[in-house]
């Protein structure tokens, strides 16, 4: 059984060290948050090439440095981030539980080979995951109606020249699944994807 949190905090830098004290107890845990606009970048990813760092100073925006592999993120208070914190051998199960969730709410989800969900071949939930010692952590960004104008000029892949061995951000065509259901709220939609969250995990026997 998971421990369920949801977080009280409302920027990334808070809500990474909460996730990092919800590791510390060694127990199994679903936590969700919502950040103000930050871009939130793969471990082992160089900044400069991944985010126009200027216009995000600029604009307020915070940018941080996750523990988890995959690609850069940008997320606003549009955006739902999940994080599922299990023994490592229900890793697979875990990554099967985020499309399972979207199509419990009525979203036609299809997961790809990197474990992204999509709807109608567009991007809604980015994933990826880290070994935290006995746990590892499966981290998803589900986009309900994140600023995608703000998305498209803070993340730069493949706009500038790149030298070098970090990895790189897939690109690929996203949307909101808020235009799926107009009338959620942000809050509204959190709640039902933890809800969903959970009844996916238990229907997957973990």
């Amino acid at each position: 059984m998971l421990n369920v949190v949801k977080s009280p905090y409302r920027t990334a830098y808070e809500n990474l060290a909460f996730e990092q004290e919800l590791l510390r107890t060694g127990t199994p845990f679903l936590f969700t948050h919502r950040d103000a606009p930050c871009v939130s970048v793969g471990f082992n990813q160089d900044i400069e090439a991944e985010v126009d760092a200027a216009l995000a100073k600029e604009l307020g925006v915070d940018i941080v440095r996750r523990q988890s592999g995959g690609g850069a993120v940008y997320r606003d208070e549009g955006c739902v981030a999940f994080s599922m914190a299990v023994p490592r051998d229900l890793l697979p199960r875990a990554m099967e539980v985020p499309e399972r969730a979207l199509m419990a709410l009525g979203a036609p989800a299809v997961r790809n080979d990197r474990n992204d969900v999509y709807v109608a071949g567009r991007k809604v939930c980015g994933c990826a995951w880290q070994d935290a010692g006995d746990l590892v952590v499966f981290h998803g960004s589900v986009l309900f109606d994140v600023d995608l104008d703000a998305m498209d000029r803070l993340l730069a892949p493949g706009k500038r020249k790149y030298c070098g061995t970090a990895m790189r951000s897939v690109f690929t065509r996203v949307r909101n699944i808020k235009d799926l259901v107009p009338q959620m709220t942000a809050d509204e939609f959190q709640g039902a994807l933890e809800r969903a969250l959970l009844t996916s995990v238990s229907l997957g026997a973990m």
